[in-house]
């Protein structure tokens, strides 16, 4: 293995990261793969685990030459739903998912502008409007020590959430 197969796959992974952040944005994480036809649905399967074991194998070129493949497929996945007539969430509902980390399973939410967007919202995961979410932060807040590193460090990222034992450092 080269010294640089690490930064070459990173490199690959990254313009491929950006296309499904943005597609399960507009469709919904999970989603789109459901809309297409079983045919297409099993050759984006299986370029998916070709290029987890690319992946896995660290093999850099491969790595490369799979992601523009899966790349192309999620493409063909989008292609396929929007020919079959299905359609992605509409521009004011946004799909939010805590990953699944720390012991806690993946959660997904629906983000809408408003209670009429949020009657309109024809989906299984529960739907919160963007003042539902500011009264949750603001409650949260107030019970987080979490809120005050916010303040300091501006950038800062929640990532996890949890009590702490006394005396715990929490790094």
């Amino acid at each position: 293995m080269e010294n640089f197969d690490f930064d070459k796959i990173n490199g690959a992974l990254k313009p491929l990261d950006v296309m499904v952040a943005d597609i399960e944005l507009r469709w919904g994480r999970g989603r789109l793969e459901t809309l297409a036809t079983p045919e297409t649905a099993a050759k984006f399967e299986a370029a998916r685990a070709k290029l987890d074991v690319a992946v896995f194998n660290t093999e850099a070129d491969n790595v490369v030459r799979r992601a523009g493949v899966l790349m192309r497929g999620w493409q063909a996945l989008e292609d396929e739903a929007v020919r079959l007539g299905h359609k992605p969430a509409p521009p004011d509902m946004w799909y939010a998912t805590a990953p699944e980390e720390y012991g806690d399973e993946e959660y997904q939410i629906v983000i809408v502008k408003d209670t009429p967007a949020a009657t309109m919202a024809e989906t299984d995961v529960p739907v919160y409007t963007v003042t539902e979410i500011a009264r949750i932060v603001r409650a949260w807040r107030s019970q987080s020590d979490a809120a005050k590193i916010k303040d300091l460090f501006k950038g800062a990222e929640v990532v996890r959430m949890n009590e702490l034992e006394e005396g715990e450092v929490p790094f």
